[in-house]
């Protein structure tokens, strides 16, 4: 009777950890052409907990699972798990450090885009006590600290007609991007050790970054349709160049306008110093979090007191989630305001 209770409760635990809450994909698309929606048919989307679900089909040790007959029931409810979940695919987010966005090229007037299988490279997923990196079987990651390297799926580069418009996109539409990918567990070898780090591989078979915003798609393979939109995530919209209604106005209210208030050139190098000390205490906590050291140059652009843009010019902080803890931090940076309309500088940073 003890082990039948047994069996049951394992059975119970493997099903709701390894089913949440679902959605499945049911849009359909030419078979001669797959698109996105056809790869997806189907597929079950889950979230971070849901992927965590699946770790237990192919990671899950069941030594400690009681006496010997328990480990036997365990391992018999393990392999029917895992056979259900290699039979099926899978709609999972990409995690922070899976599309990354590089510096504007002035002679090619476009910005680097990088995707690679990161499912969770930058926080791995806990299951058991142990931690385990998800990432795409492409190829072996690599791993630079805490942090997992995945092999790069895709890459290619967006077009702006000046730098501007693409530092605009860089810091207002970027942040909000989504990645997806539609997979399965890697027939064969899921499970992976690699520089003392576990992880579980899976097969990418397709995938699209989106901005919820509008649905607009930035990059897809295969081609996809526009993505659901999500009005939230536009947060507030920003108008640049908007007419002064002053300078609009007739004579008569001018003349009744307050006097402008008196401003300074520009920020002062103490001014930068003081606002950029939040900046400085986190990115010491970030680098405690990810433990990525590196040196680094942040070009931080200025408008009207708020910080509109940041791009790391030199360093090896880039594209690492130090860095982009760093820029969140420096997004939130609030300064004098000034007579120039728009004011640059570079801030070095140094994390060993």
């Amino acid at each position: 009777m003890r082990n039948r209770g047994i069996a049951a409760v394992l059975a119970t635990f493997a099903v709701a950890i390894a089913a949440p809450a679902v959605a499945r994909a049911d849009a359909g698309g030419d078979k001669a052409k797959p698109t996105f929606e056809q790869v997806a048919k189907g597929a079950v989307r889950v979230d971070r907990a849901g992927v965590t679900g699946l770790l237990w089909a192919a990671a899950a040790s069941c030594d400690g699972a009681g006496d010997d007959l328990d480990q036997r029931q365990c391992r018999a409810i393990k392999a029917a798990r895992a056979d259900e979940v290699a039979a099926q695919t899978y709609i999972v987010p990409g995690d922070a450090a899976a599309f990354v966005v590089g510096v504007y090229d002035a002679k090619k007037k476009s910005i680097p885009l990088t995707l690679s299988g990161c499912v969770a490279c930058v926080e791995p997923l806990s299951l058991g006590g142990k931690a385990y990196y998800v990432v795409s079987n492409k190829g072996a990651p690599t791993f630079q600290g805490k942090l997992a390297h995945a092999a790069v799926l895709h890459e290619t580069s967006r077009s702006f007609t000046d730098e501007q418009t693409a530092l605009d996109w860089r810091a207002k539409v970027v942040p909000r991007l989504r990645t997806e990918f539609v997979v399965r567990l890697a027939a064969g070898g899921a499970v992976w050790n690699r520089d003392g780090k576990d992880g579980v591989a899976v097969e990418v078979l397709g995938f699209r970054v989106y901005d919820p915003c509008d649905g607009a798609i930035v990059c897809a393979s295969p081609s996809s349709a526009k993505a659901a939109v999500d009005k939230a995530a536009c947060g507030g919209a920003v108008v640049e160049g908007e007419p002064d209604d002053a300078d609009d106005a007739g004579d008569g209210a001018k003349a009744d306008a307050p006097k402008a208030e008196k401003l300074p050139d520009e920020i002062t190098s103490r001014q930068i110093q003081t606002a950029m000390q939040p900046v400085r205490d986190a990115a010491e906590a970030c680098y405690q979090t990810y433990g990525v050291p590196g040196d680094g140059k942040l070009k931080v652009t200025v408008s009207g007191g708020a910080v509109i843009a940041l791009e790391w010019t030199k360093g090896e902080l880039a594209d690492t989630p130090t860095g982009a803890c760093i820029e969140k931090a420096a997004r939130e940076v609030t300064f004098p305001k000034t007579r120039k309309s728009r004011q640059s500088f570079t801030y070095p940073i140094s994390l060993r």
